[in-house]
C-alpha cells in the first residue's frame, strides 16, 4: 500500500516565479502541454510565447499540478496590474480537469483573467452564479483594466451573430449577458469573460 507520504510526492503543486531555475527542469513539458492545449488555435500564441526561452523570460509564474514526475495541468500567469492569468493547460484526463478547476476555485481572489470556452465553463462550475458575479467584470471594466479600446459588449451584438461557444454558454448562463464581450484575435471575434480580482500582484 502506498504511504501517504509518498502519495504526496508522486501528485503535488509546483510554483515556479521570477528565475527558479526549475523552469528549466519542466519547460519542455510545460510547452508541449501548452502546444497541445491550444492545438485547435495552431498551438499557443501571444507575448511570452514565442518559443521555451521567451517563456521563461517572460512569462513570470508558472502553477503546475504534477503527477508522478508528468506535468498534467498548468496555469501561467503575468504581472499586468495584478496577477492575470494568460494560459491554461491540461492533458485532459480527470485528474488534470480536477486539478485546473482546484486552481481556478482557489486564485478567484488573488488573481483575474479572460476566460472562454471550456476554461470559461469549468470556471462557471465552481460556484453558484450568484457567487462568481461578484468576481465579473462589465466590458467596460474589462476595457480599463486591459488598456484596450474596442471591445463589444455581446449584449450589443445580434444573437445571430453570436459565436458558437457564446451562444452555447449564453444559453445556459443567460445572466452571463452583461458581462461577456467579444475581442479580436487573429483576426477574429472571440468571446470572452474577464473574471477574477485585479490588483493582486504576484509574490
Amino acid at each position: 500500500m502506498m504511504k501517504f507520504t509518498q502519495y504526496l510526492i508522486n501528485e503535488r503543486f509546483v510554483n515556479l516565479i521570477s528565475d527558479d531555475p526549475d523552469k528549466e527542469k519542466y519547460v519542455d513539458q510545460v510547452w508541449d502541454l501548452l502546444q497541445y492545449s491550444y492545438r485547435d488555435i495552431g498551438g499557443i500564441k501571444g507575448s511570452g510565447f514565442s518559443s521555451k526561452e521567451d517563456m521563461i523570460k517572460n512569462i513570470p509564474f508558472w502553477k503546475l499540478a504534477v503527477n508522478k514526475g508528468k506535468v498534467e495541468a498548468l496555469i501561467m500567469y503575468k504581472d499586468k496590474g495584478g496577477r492575470k492569468s494568460v494560459a491554461v493547460g491540461a492533458t485532459g484526463s480527470d485528474w488534470s480537469i480536477a486539478k485546473v478547476a482546484d486552481m481556478m476555485k482557489n486564485d478567484i481572489e488573488r488573481s483575474f483573467g479572460e476566460k472562454s470556452k471550456g476554461a470559461l465553463g469549468l470556471m462557471l462550475k465552481q460556484y453558484p452564479f450568484n457567487v462568481i458575479e461578484a468576481f465579473l467584470k462589465t466590458p467596460k471594466e474589462a476595457e480599463g483594466i486591459l488598456k484596450k479600446t474596442g471591445l463589444t459588449p455581446i449584449s450589443d451584438v445580434p444573437k445571430d451573430q453570436w459565436p458558437a461557444d457564446a451562444a452555447k454558454t449564453l444559453e445556459k448562463y443567460p445572466k452571463l449577458k452583461d458581462y461577456g464581450y467579444l475581442r479580436e484575435l487573429a483576426g477574429k471575434p472571440a468571446f470572452k469573460v474577464m473574471i477574477g480580482t485585479y490588483g493582486q500582484t504576484i509574490r
